[in-house]
């Protein structure tokens, strides 16, 4: 047990380390990309300025052309634009407010629209602190939903496609339903980034006049919930029924963020791709990577038989019939694996470390 819990312990500490050495590679990547790019910007910047100041015979000094540039630069990060302030419709209609909504309850927030006065600042805080909850809850309903018709959808996908992938495979490896699983997880994602991202790019490219590319990197940004603000939508000044494209382009955010959840669930109740179980402290997780990893032929066996006694795999936490959930601890699966485990544990090794599951203690071999 105790060697077991070290296990996953140290990995855990080469985790973090990879995820510092992860976070500063791209800390790097894109200090040698945009650097550059932002010092060329610079020098224009002040070539422009020492050549509009000839143009006006120097009439103003350099402090009062930056200190207009300033109250021109604060009025762009507040949302007020100075091009065509005149005529541009106002940040605060009903359509943008929608967004800005949007953005806090889905905890993208664009920030290039925020609240400037206090009550507006005061309200925000109390409409996030209990939004938030509230889309955290109402996205785990329909996420726990979801998952139900899509368990169903994986056992008919299996039933169809493994046995004629099977016929018309070349290789002499039959097509096992691990490997459906994964194929499964694979068109989920072809179907999420199609509807999701590249039609949805394609569709703000035309509308924004963006290129392909920033429109995808917009999307993709706002799913993820990054929220950069550097392209938000609807903010042009000919943009026609702005109000309308804004509470549509909300309802594209709240949706796709839901649908990426859903797809990372898939990806995390798919057995090839639970990388949770090599960092777990629970019993359960750590005797069955135990057996898995030091035992692989129980874990065969077991899935072997399961494949023989019933023709369909749902996901883990939820049951194939509708509105069922059961505990993935007590499904027939793992208690299968549970009785094998002890079996193997008993008799590996008389002078072993015990890992106690429940009132009993389980022999665990010393590594």
């Amino acid at each position: 047990m105790l060697f077991l819990i070290k296990t996953s312990n140290n990995r855990l500490l080469l985790l973090i380390v990879f995820y510092i050495t992860y976070l500063f590679f791209g800390a790097v990547v894109l200090d040698n990309l945009e650097s550059p790019h932002e010092a060329r910007l610079i020098n224009e910047l002040n070539k422009y300025v020492e050549i509009f100041r000839q143009r006006h015979n120097n009439c103003f000094s350099v402090a009062e052309l930056n200190e207009f540039i300033i109250d021109v630069s604060v009025a762009n990060d507040q949302g007020v634009p100075a091009i065509k302030n005149v005529s541009k419709e106002q940040n605060w209609s009903f359509g943008q407010a929608v967004f800005f909504s949007g953005t806090v309850l889905t905890t993208i927030g664009y920030g290039d629209v925020y609240p400037q006065t206090q009550l507006g600042k005061i309200f925000c805080i109390l409409f996030a602190s209990f939004g938030i909850p509230i889309t955290l809850l109402l996205l785990y309903a329909i996420i726990e939903r979801l998952m139900i018709k899509t368990s169903r959808a994986l056992d008919i996908f299996i039933n169809k496609i493994q046995p004629a992938l099977n016929k018309i495979s070349v290789i002499s490896h039959p097509i096992e339903r691990s490997h459906m699983h994964i194929l499964f997880a694979f068109v989920c994602t072809v179907k999420v980034f199609v509807l999701f991202f590249l039609i949805p790019s394609a569709i703000y490219a035309h509308i924004e006049g963006w290129s392909y590319l920033n429109a995808f990197y917009y999307c993709f940004i706002s799913l993820s919930t990054v929220g950069l603000g550097d392209y938000v939508p609807g903010d042009s000044d000919s943009q026609k029924h702005r109000h309308l494209y804004k509470i549509f382009s909300t309802l594209y955010l709240i949706i796709g963020v839901m649908i990426m959840v859903w797809l990372l669930e898939i990806y995390s109740e798919t057995p090839e791709f639970n990388f949770y179980k090599y960092f777990t402290l629970s019993k359960e997780g750590i005797l069955t990577h135990h057996i898995e990893t030091v035992h692989p032929a129980a874990s065969r066996i077991e899935v072997s038989d399961l494949e023989k006694k019933d023709s369909t795999i749902s996901y883990r936490k939820y049951s194939s019939e509708k509105n069922e959930l059961y505990n993935p601890i007590d499904s027939p699966k793992n208690n299968h694996m549970s009785n094998d485990s002890e079996k193997i544990l008993h008799e590996s090794n008389s002078n072993s470390n015990y890992l106690s599951t429940t009132n009993a203690d389980i022999p665990i071999q010393q590594q």
